[in-house]
């Protein structure tokens, strides 16, 4: 599945945003516009669906309620976000889900509504009859019960629990990368700074992750000179690590994750993110630290995975004009790309 459109009501600082979305979709905008805030929609739903999430835990990471309203919206407007679902860039939604937040007379957040709808019929409307019986349920989604639920009259949606809570989302940040002792934000859910790719990375089959640091270098070695031969390799301590291999000054001169730039780890990061599972990918801004010749090249393996068959969804903000090829349409400040990079 992909997801192909996105509605927001009271969120950050969108009042109202009826976007479509492609298999390939770019955000562009002027600094503090909301591009960040259109992918963490996207991502906040991830959050709810994923393991070891839940709507308390998505809330709490962002602060609450009253950080994610619109600044604008009066106390008994609702946090609303809908997604669609469909099967292929070219079916009609499939699965449309719907989510409204509020809060309660003790100020604790709970669910306005929740609504799932197949083919067009309503599968899941809350508050049932349940939530009436023990109001407490409202204090979380049905997304985060799906994997518990084993019969009853409740619907099973595992097929978008599995998809949202499989969705990946990276603000890549170098300096994470190769300091690999624990410290905030290590435990931040999903991996967004990139800091367990090598860990990811080891636990593949040999062969698997081999094909994948091929097509990384085949990618890269035009756009960057003096370009490393990659490999992974594990430390005396157990500690999954980095090597490149340079052909520069004296043969085969072995570098480490900390000894390699910010470009090189940035574009390693973002291609390797980009070849993993998962049925969507955010990218938020991954241009930092990248010239051109290199965004290029990763445009490159985005636009030829897709004419091979590859069924990832990508969405990314970015100030970067390199990774558009054409508008679809736009509104004032904000404009979204979608198609062949």
């Amino acid at each position: 599945m992909i997801i192909n459109r996105l509605t927001l009501k009271n969120w950050m600082n969108f009042k109202s945003v009826d976007i479509p979305l492609s298999s390939r979709t770019f955000i562009m905008g002027p600094n503090g516009i909301g591009k960040s805030n259109l992918l963490d929609a996207l991502r906040f739903i991830s959050d709810i669906a994923r393991s070891g999430g839940g709507l308390s835990l998505a809330l709490a990471s962002r602060g609450g309620l009253e950080k994610i309203k619109f600044a604008a919206a009066k106390n008994k407007d609702l946090v609303e976000l809908t997604i669609h679902l469909a099967d292929s860039p070219l079916s009609g939604t499939y699965y449309r889900y719907s989510l409204g937040l509020t809060n309660d007379k003790s100020g604790a957040s709970r669910l306005a509504y929740e609504r799932v709808l197949r083919s067009g019929e309503l599968i899941l409307d809350r508050p049932n009859r349940d939530d009436a019986s023990d109001p407490l349920r409202l204090a979380s989604t049905h997304l985060e019960r799906a994997d518990s639920i084993k019969s009853g009259s409740d619907p099973d949606i595992k097929e978008i629990t599995t998809f949202l809570g499989s969705i990946r989302y990276l603000n890549f940040m170098p300096e994470l990368f190769r300091c690999q002792d624990p410290f905030p934000p290590a435990d931040v859910p999903g991996d967004p700074y990139g800091r367990k790719i090598l860990q990811r990375a080891v636990e593949l089959h040999h062969s698997e992750r081999d094909r994948r640091i091929k097509v990384i270098e085949d990618v890269l070695k035009i756009a960057v000179p003096q370009m490393p031969k990659f490999r992974f390799s594990v430390s005396s301590s157990g500690d999954p690590r980095l090597e490149g291999t340079f052909d520069i000054g004296r043969p085969r001169t072995k570098h480490l994750q900390d000894q390699l730039s910010d470009g090189i780890l940035s574009a390693f990061a973002i291609l390797w993110s980009f070849l993993e599972e998962g049925p969507l990918l955010l990218l938020d801004k991954p241009e930092a630290n990248l010239n051109r010749g290199t965004i290029h090249h990763i445009c490159l393996i985005m636009y030829l995975s897709t004419v091979m068959g590859q069924k990832k969804q990508l969405i990314m903000s970015t100030h970067s004009a390199e990774f558009l090829k054409e508008y679809v349409f736009s509104w004032p400040g904000l404009i979204l790309a979608s198609g062949d990079c």
